[in-house]
């Protein structure tokens, strides 16, 4: 094994510092949010799309691109509503809805880059606005039974999200040599990646209070996590590289943006979604 680089390491304690006091606010904040009603998650949901979705539209702006960016966060927040209040009723209709709205609104852009620009503002409603929103499908899935299990599912999968973030990261400093995906995130590497995944599986801890699911579903659903977490942050990193960015705008000291900090959270819960569906837990 390549010995740690030393140099990295004032580096590394000084972002993990940054991270760590972060958390500190961040993590009892959304922990209570996620246990104490659905009112409140809807509310951090509705912070987390609103914020999400103008930082995309900033970029996408940023890299010379005129997408309806109001429109756009209107409806993905429109979009983040209609779930808390309707679940997944209707929801063709009010995507055709959202895409005739999209196509419409960018016409005030002009025809130059019509295309792109219609596609961007589409594509914030999706990317943000759809995924952004997974937390309430899991809650509209889980029903008013076993709420218990069901707050313990969504602090599972959170905590599964952070410790994948901070173990790759830390794993990746230390031991990092071989690049995971030079061309879309220079600072990821293979090791960090196997130790993100090793991180998510701490909440296995939680088992107890989850009964729906075995040990062997449960682990497989954090594995699931850890690997979509990971994915969202690549895909995330594609886009912003895509419109010269490296960083979306600083909202959280140590963290970047939302779209930096929530990266991993469109694809884990989607995927938690998906996978809770095919379990039939509920």
């Amino acid at each position: 094994m390549a010995e740690p680089d030393n140099h990295a390491a004032p580096k590394l304690r000084s972002n993990l510092a940054w991270r760590a006091l972060s958390a500190c606010f961040l993590v009892p904040g959304v922990l209570l949010a996620l246990w104490y009603g659905e009112i409140v998650l809807m509310f951090l949901v509705l912070c987390v799309v609103g914020r999400g979705s103008w930082e995309f539209y900033y970029l996408a702006t940023q890299a010379g691109y005129r997408p309806a960016r109001y429109i756009g966060q209107a409806m993905a927040l429109a979009l983040s509503l209609w779930f808390y209040v309707y679940g997944d009723h209707h929801l063709l209709a009010w995507m055709a809805t959202a895409v005739l709205i999209c196509l419409v609104a960018t016409l005030r852009q002009g025809v130059e880059r019509f295309s792109a620009n219609a596609l961007l503002t589409l594509g914030g409603v999706l990317y943000v606005g759809l995924l952004g929103s997974a937390p309430l499908w899991i809650v509209g899935v889980a029903g008013s039974e076993r709420v218990d299990e069901k707050h313990y599912l969504l602090i599972a999968v959170i905590l599964s999200i952070w410790l994948t973030d901070t173990a790759a990261y830390a794993c990746g400093h230390l031991w990092g040599r071989r690049k995971l995906a030079p061309s879309i995130s220079p600072g990821k590497t293979v090791v960090g990646f196997a130790g993100g995944l090793v991180g998510g599986l701490v909440p296995l801890a939680l088992y107890n209070f989850l009964p729906s699911f075995s040990l062997l579903q449960l682990a497989g659903l954090l594995l699931l996590v850890a690997l979509g977490g990971q994915l969202g942050d690549l895909v995330e990193s594609a886009i912003k590289r895509d419109m010269g960015a490296k960083d979306a705008p600083s909202l959280i000291p140590g963290h970047g943006g939302i779209l930096d900090r929530f990266d991993s959270y469109f694809f884990s819960f989607p995927l938690t979604f998906m996978y809770v569906n095919i379990l039939r837990i509920f």
